[in-house]
């Protein structure tokens, strides 16, 4: 493990709360071990730790990453997100797998969806032919993969590639797993924002599953 991490790791244990700890593991299904130490805490005991130490490039910024992600308890992977992001800018496209293994690794929607909308979306949006890479993850067997394509263009407005949207959207239609369905329903809605006409046309004239095309067009 590095210095790096078990600095982190002491901060956060310095803080830890059972009681709370049980209940955000209830909250995630007992999916995850948890210290119980909620966001603002975290920050505080984080954010000086980040402040001296910096990554030089985005390889040591990924071996960072990667150490903290193997730890078990689920705030040092929300730290991990924290970090990222605020380094984000030092990845190139020769981080792309690094993300992937990010999302199919301990995943679930709270750091998914923070890697696609704003790692992975950041990334595709300062290294454009990286995109249409990122779209052959649609026929990845793994759902959080086919997940974060969906939604990595999340923050793009006016800027979204509405077709690309689209045929990932067409593609997994017909899946039934809740995280897909939401997926669209969210990337789909946000869309909405900037060009509701096409996206109605779109949800009317697509086989959504009933709940999804409702709540998307509920909102337009």
């Amino acid at each position: 493990m590095l210095r790096f991490t078990q600095d982190i790791i002491l901060a956060l244990r310095a803080r830890a709360n059972e009681e709370e700890a049980h209940a955000m593991s209830k909250s995630m299904r007992d999916s995850f071990d948890f210290l119980g130490v909620n966001v603002y805490k975290r920050r505080e005991a984080t954010y000086p730790i980040f402040d001296k130490n910096p990554p030089q490039n985005g390889d040591e910024l990924a071996a960072k990453i990667t150490d903290m992600w193997a730890q078990p308890y689920r705030e040092v992977q929300y730290a991990a997100c924290d970090y990222l992001f605020r380094h984000k800018n030092l990845l190139g496209g020769q981080h792309l797998n690094f993300l992937k293994m990010l999302i199919k690794t301990r995943p679930w929607k709270d750091t998914v969806d923070t890697i696609s909308t704003s790692i992975l979306g950041s990334l595709a949006w300062r290294i454009p032919p990286i995109r249409q890479k990122i779209a052959t993850w649609i026929h990845d067997p793994n759902i959080w993969v086919r997940r974060s394509v969906i939604l990595f263009q999340f923050q793009y407005k006016n800027h979204t590639n509405w077709d690309l949207l689209k045929s990932c959207c067409l593609y997994c239609a017909k899946d039934e797993n809740y995280y897909i369905r939401t997926g669209i329903g969210q990337a789909l809605s946000e869309y909405a924002k900037i060009n509701p006409n096409e996206v109605r046309h779109f949800v009317m004239d697509t086989d959504l599953p009933a709940q999804t095309s409702q709540e998307i067009l509920r909102n337009i």
